[in-house]
């Protein structure tokens, strides 16, 4: 199977993308000359809030979000050394948004945001003001991926997701919720294998387990959002789970546009997001696919 994209996924970002899709194409390894990505920077900290956080929807003046400067975070943390008051400014900002059960929240500030954004849709799976388990993740895997010094609040984020996963392998978005939410489980394993949890840990395992049967599902559906999490599953453990990763890599491919990017089920329309994120993880699993 070849793994190469069909088309200029590179173009269509620099001119469409936000900042944060752009960084994804850095960290992607996709050939940012040293100017474009000082260039990046430079608009990262002219946006970063007082607080430190990046701003809902990486836009100017809107409040600060954990799940945004989580991910910009985990883009930029290998440039820890060159750019040091950004990202300890986003490192402020998050530690500042974990509660006293382990987790992380968003304020309550972004409640209009999302709905805006998501809807009625976005409640059930975004709230504010409580703990949420996805986004614990991205927070904790962002958290370690700088070495941040307080070992006792990244243990504290590592318990909240150990000891609240259901018994089919997935996680609730938030305590109290009563079904799974697939789509949680990648961002939540991430942030496990960071932290140092172990490969052999059941609840990893387990996790693990049920996030490559549901990549193997919505391969058959044609579901390339769920393709996101592809890296999470990590190396293949088999020639089946190597299977699923070759067959969610192909997807990828052959859902890309002409012009570049990939379009959200039922809509034509490139989404920049989603093309961001699917080129980060097509060049990610080249090794596997």
């Amino acid at each position: 199977m070849g793994t190469k994209l069909h088309y200029d996924h590179r173009n269509f970002l620099l001119k469409n993308g936000n900042i944060a899709d752009k960084l994804r194409l850095a960290s992607a390894g996709s050939g940012l000359s040293d100017k474009q990505l000082t260039e990046l920077m430079d608009e990262v900290r002219l946006i970063q809030n007082q607080d430190g956080g990046m701003p809902f929807n990486v836009l100017p003046g809107n409040p600060s979000s954990v799940k945004e400067t989580a991910e910009l975070l985990a883009l930029i943390a290998k440039y820890k050394a060159r750019w040091p008051d950004i990202i300890e400014g986003m490192v402020k900002f998050l530690v500042s948004r974990q509660k006293n059960d382990g987790g992380f929240s968003e304020t309550l500030k972004l409640d209009p945001y999302i709905d805006d954004k998501w809807g009625d849709i976005g409640r059930k799976w975004y709230p504010v003001g409580i703990s949420v388990t996805w986004l614990t993740g991205k927070a904790l895997e962002a958290l370690c991926l700088v070495e941040y010094h307080d070992e006792e609040r990244l243990l504290r984020a590592r318990d909240f997701l150990l000891y609240n996963q259901n018994e089919d392998g997935h996680w609730p978005d938030y305590i109290g919720q009563k079904e799974s939410d697939p789509i949680a489980t990648g961002n939540i394993l991430l942030g496990l294998d960071a932290v140092g949890v172990n490969s052999d840990n059941k609840v990893y395992q387990d996790g693990r387990a049920a996030l490559l049967q549901h990549l193997k599902d919505s391969v058959k559906n044609g579901s390339t959002f769920d393709m996101a999490d592809l890296t999470a599953v990590g190396s293949p453990k088999s020639d089946l789970e190597n299977a699923v990763i070759r067959s969610g890599v192909e997807l990828i491919i052959q859902s890309q546009n002409e012009d570049g990017g990939w379009a959200p089920i039922g809509s034509k329309k490139s989404d920049p997001e989603l093309s961001s994120i699917l080129a980060f993880v097509a060049n990610k699993l080249n090794k596997y696919a």
